[in-house]
């Protein structure tokens, strides 16, 4: 039974370590690239701006 025990906590240290390894490529390619990534969402954004600014346009 011990061995049970031994596999969940095996199984929960490689998921920690996964989520901890993913989120900190996530934070650094996020800081590495914020200036470029933001000028291209917003020329990408002001070029095909479909989503609606105000309520009133929803009805129109």
């Amino acid at each position: 039974m011990l061995y049970l025990i031994y596999i969940v906590l095996g199984l929960l240290t490689v998921l920690a370590v996964n989520y901890a390894v993913t989120a900190f490529f996530a934070v650094h390619d996020w800081l590495e690239n914020r200036d470029r990534d933001g000028d291209a969402f917003k020329k990408y954004f002001a070029k095909n701006n479909n989503i609606p600014t105000k309520f009133s346009d929803l009805f129109n």
